[in-house]
């Protein structure tokens, strides 16, 4: 409230002072003009005379000269106002590479950076807003396709029972990777949606992990993984059904690009900044662009969706993490295996964040 006062009183003090200025010299310019036109002979001032002619003549004068001076200088103060406006008509009509640039005085200067700022946020949007539209459209077109494809071929009732067996396994698979990529897009939808943690609780992180290792055991004992782990016990005030989403969605990824036989190390440490977890596989590894992009929605490192996924995983945890006041980072390399490493306060700097929330997520 006190920066828009003082903005208001700015604006007062300056058209304040450009109505005054224009006063001073519209007074000035008749004056001289008068001075002029007596001196030539143009207008009759006789000591003693009449001043009413002499008075209409100074205002026809002074009106004249007024109007004009108004004209040419509001123009002045208004031209970054034009180019505000045919820039703003511009990102109206979609080009969002639009820049103004303006120097004086300091207000126009920081509204130019700011107006900047927005197009700049404004075209990565939409370039977000279209690779997600592309993205999306071809994770949904992809099983529909196949679901239609093989029922045409069922419904052709020239198939032996071990082919209609087969067509009928990838219907359920296929169904069931559209129902999974629709529950968590769905999720992902929601928790994006939040601001605040209200549910969070006081619990054992070492435990929380145990857990999600042995949910996954299915997953983990069908390639003969086996672990490797050291953890502290840990307790911390989370929000546990959103931070085991986390655990859960690092250890299927490192199950699902890990070797058959291979080995994943797990360690959790806490410190006076909090608890640090990490995850290696034995996996091939990403290059530099792939660990750029990997918490993008629906990025995969695997071009040819060769490895089942859908892309929103990691950018699920990164969401989650950042609620709780944590970091997700990644180091990997190529035939060198992958490192996801995980930061979160313990919950004390959480309640701090919570106290000093205001309306801007500041």
């Amino acid at each position: 409230m006190k920066s828009h006062a003082g903005v208001r009183i700015k604006i007062t003090l300056l058209t304040t002072g450009f109505v005054f200025f224009l006063l001073v010299l519209t007074m000035f310019a008749s004056n001289t003009v008068m001075i002029f036109a007596i001196n030539h002979g143009w207008i009759t001032a006789q000591p003693g005379g009449h001043m009413i002619p002499f008075l209409f003549q100074n205002g026809i004068i002074s009106i004249i000269i007024g109007t004009a001076l108004s004209f040419f200088m509001s123009h002045l103060p208004l031209r970054p106002l034009h180019a505000l406006i045919r820039a703003i008509h511009e990102v109206s009509a979609g080009n969002y590479n639009v820049k103004i640039h303006l120097e004086h005085p300091k207000e126009l200067q920081e509204l130019s950076e700011c107006f900047n700022q927005m197009t700049e946020e404004l075209a990565g949007i939409e370039m977000f807003r279209s690779d997600f539209i592309n993205n999306f459209s071809h994770e949904f077109k992809t099983p529909i396709v196949s679901i239609l494809g093989f029922a045409r071929l069922l419904k052709s009732q020239k198939l032996d029972t071990s082919q209609s067996q087969e067509y009928l396994d990838i219907i359920i698979d296929e169904s069931r990777r559209l129902s999974e990529l629709s529950a968590t897009i769905l999720n992902l939808s929601k928790i994006e949606s939040l601001t605040l943690l209200k549910d969070k609780s006081v619990y054992s992180l070492s435990e929380q992990i145990r857990e999600s290792i042995l949910l996954l055991e299915s997953k983990w004992a069908r390639k003969n993984i086996d672990f490797d782990i050291d953890m502290e016990e840990v307790t911390i005030r989370a929000e546990d059904s959103l931070l085991k989403q986390v655990w859960m969605n690092l250890l299927d990824n490192a199950i699902k690009f890990s070797p058959s036989k291979g080995r994943i190390a797990i360690t959790l440490r806490s410190n006076e900044m909090g608890a640090i977890f990490t995850v290696k596989d034995q996996g091939a590894g990403m290059d530099a662009k792939t660990q750029t992009y990997i918490f993008d929605k629906f990025y995969q490192g695997d071009a040819s969706h060769h490895m089942e996924g859908n892309g929103l995983g990691l950018p699920l945890v990164k969401k989650i993490l950042e609620l709780h006041q944590g970091t997700v980072s990644v180091k990997s390399g190529k035939g060198n295996g992958s490192i996801f490493i995980v930061k979160i306060p313990l919950g004390r700097k959480v309640v701090e964040h919570e106290k000093n929330y205001d309306c801007r997520g500041q």
